[in-house]
């Protein structure tokens, strides 16, 4: 066997591999010998045909099936020969085959790139936090307020402003069949025509009437035309939220005054809120680094994280009765491009930072992990069974790579310099509205520190960085450096 190496890109090669005559005639006969009994030939019995008539009726799949044994016998070797490492599946873009001559094939594949890396310990960054003041837990305790109210029936009062109405409706729009509509709850508001209707109805109560839809109605269908209802008030109820005291803190659990409840409301927005100052910092210091350190993804890569998002999104539109097919995925495809490129980029460079580093998960970590998962959810299996059904997922490869994620972070935010910042309501607000302006979404989690250790290429995991290279300057510039960038 002879191969060449071609390089188109960083990430991109080709692969020109000739195969000894010998060995392709060998191939022929044992593709020849495997399908003979297996096919009819009229005039012959099974496995009696001759070679010659095998190969004008069936020639491209004995072709195809050679040609596939012998890239897959010497892809690997080949590339290996050439000094590659190839994380894709081969795309043949030359194959030539006869018997009785050398055979040549060409594959292009790609591999994982070379990631330069820049100085990630000493950064200068600000980690910008939500203050938690009277006016967060005030907020908290109104939500708390509004998600326990009840709705109390309303007997021998008629409906009024605020009441919720349940109603069986029959609509009969002039000139149009008539529509029925059972159980349909509204809240009874000003300035509708229709509730104005509702307004002053008792329980079980019908009513009919008439409204004339404005000629400006966008509806051009139904503007100018009178239609006719039918109504019957079935069930009519008033919200009753709960006041702010003792009793509401007894009510929500194991709080014994409004007091203990405040108290338990500003520890959790605290937490809450480090959470998130955390994952922001995080995220501050990816993209100072992503910036600093430029370098090529491979297409293959690019395209498995699309995938990724494509199943995600087709998973939630599913759920929301969406049908997929319906779906222009080309165009989504493309509108998340930026972030999948985003997402193999840090994948790589985390990946290669934890390497210099050395870092290591140990089998214990993941354990821990998995007994928190466990708790969170409420788990009920023993964590053998529930560890085994996880391993044959293989998501505890998934769980590794984010405890690995967090052990880099935790190195970078130790080594940095970092300032904090609380915000107050206005001003946070600002900062997640100028962060959904930028970005368009976040990487799934496929390409975290620990996702891209290679393996099988059916199922097309990318490789670690092929060398890790240090910057020839120790300094990234960052947004909170103090430099003048320009």
């Amino acid at each position: 066997m002879q191969s060449s190496l071609t390089h188109h890109t960083s990430t991109r090669k080709s692969i020109d591999v000739t195969v000894p005559a010998a060995e392709v005639n060998e191939e022929f006969g044992k593709v020849l010998a495997k399908i003979a009994p297996k096919v009819k030939v009229p005039g012959f019995r099974p496995g009696k045909a001759p070679k010659d008539v095998l190969m004008k009726r069936y020639e491209r799949e004995i072709q195809s099936e050679v040609a596939e044994n012998l890239v897959t016998r010497h892809f690997m070797a080949a590339a290996a020969q050439a000094g590659a490492t190839p994380i894709s599946r081969p795309a043949l873009e030359k194959i030539e085959l006869k018997e009785g001559a050398e055979g040549v094939f060409r594959a292009q594949f790609d591999v994982a790139p070379e990631v330069a890396l820049p100085g990630y310990k000493g950064l200068s960054v600000t980690k910008k936090k939500r203050a938690i003041d009277e006016e967060a837990i005030a907020e908290h305790l109104e939500s708390l307020r509004q998600q326990h109210a009840k709705f109390i029936p309303v007997e021998e009062t008629p409906a009024a402003i605020g009441h919720y109405a349940t109603l069986d409706i029959k609509v009969k729009p002039q000139g149009m069949k008539p529509v029925s509509y059972t159980d349909q709850v509204i809240q009874l508001a000003e300035g509708r025509p229709f509730d104005a209707e509702i307004l002053g109805m008792k329980t079980d109560e019908t009513k009919k009437f008439s409204i004339t839809i404005p000629a400006e109605d966008a509806n051009r269908a139904m503007a100018g035309k009178s239609v006719a209802y039918e109504a019957t008030l079935k069930d009519l109820r008033a919200r009753e939220i709960p006041e702010l005291g003792d009793d509401f803190a007894k009510d929500l659990g194991a709080h014994e005054s409004l007091e203990d409840l405040k108290a338990f409301v500003k520890k959790d927005l605290e937490e809450a809120a480090e959470r998130d100052a955390v994952a922001r910092l995080h995220s501050t210091l990816l993209d100072t680094l992503l910036d600093a350190a430029p370098f090529e993804v491979p297409s293959s890569m690019v395209s498995l994280q699309l995938d990724d998002y494509c199943q995600e999104f087709a998973e939630m539109a599913a759920r929301q009765g969406v049908d997929p097919k319906n779906i222009n995925w080309a165009g989504y495809r493309q509108s998340r491009m930026q972030d999948a490129e985003r997402a193999v980029r840090s994948g790589y460079l985390l990946q290669a930072i934890g390497n210099a580093e050395d870092l290591q998960v140990t089998d214990e970590e993941i354990d821990a992990e998995i007994r928190a998962i466990m708790e969170e959810h409420k788990v009920p299996q023993p964590f053998e069974a529930f560890k085994a059904s996880l391993e044959k997922r293989g998501s505890t490869t998934e769980i590794k790579g984010r405890v690995r994620t967090d052990k880099i972070f935790q190195m970078m935010v130790a080594a940095a310099t970092v300032t904090e910042e609380l915000l107050d309501k206005d001003a946070f607000a600002a900062l997640v509205e100028l962060e959904r302006r930028r970005e368009a979404g976040i990487p799934a989690a496929r390409f975290d520190a620990g996702g891209l250790e290679g393996g099988e290429l059916e199922h097309q995991e990318g490789g670690s960085p092929d060398s890790v290279q240090p910057a020839e300057t120790e300094h990234v510039h960052g947004p909170d450096c103090g430099h003048d960038h320009k």
